[in-house]
């Protein structure tokens, strides 16, 4: 996913607008479960994602890249299935909902990460300032 098709979405009116529109193919999903999601996927020893996964390290895609997609064509899959569209009837409908899915993915992935981060400074505090030059 290139940089210009995600910036549209920075404005949240048009995110909105979106999800007006399409639902929210990743609304039942939580930041941790689609951390667990990925790493399945990823992990798949056969199958449609195992080959994909093969195919976007061959490529050259680093293993977090890789991950991402593997998630983005899991929800891209749904959605097609749930709504029955037809790749060539509703091209324009199915790239718009994957550029949709490709924001989503990486919202909740920052969901997940500020919230880890925000742990890990809990635990920090929790032992005190970190002591220098030991």
């Amino acid at each position: 996913m290139y940089r210009r098709e995600l910036e549209k979405f920075e404005d949240p009116l048009i995110k909105e607008q979106y999800r007006e529109k399409y639902g929210d193919p990743l609304d039942e999903c939580a930041p941790d479960e689609l951390m667990d999601l990925m790493e399945s996927l990823w992990s798949s020893k056969a199958g449609q994602y195992a080959q994909l996964r093969e195919t976007l390290t061959r490529k050259g895609l680093d293993s977090w890249s890789a991950r991402i997609e593997l998630c983005e064509h899991y929800f891209h899959n749904i959605y097609i299935r749930e709504h029955k569209l037809d790749a060539d009837a509703d091209r324009s409908r199915i790239q718009d909902v994957s550029d949709f899915i490709a924001c989503r993915v990486r919202d909740l992935i920052k969901e997940h990460q500020a919230k880890e981060a925000e742990e890990a400074e809990h635990v920090r505090d929790r032992f005190g300032p970190r002591i220098r030059g030991l």
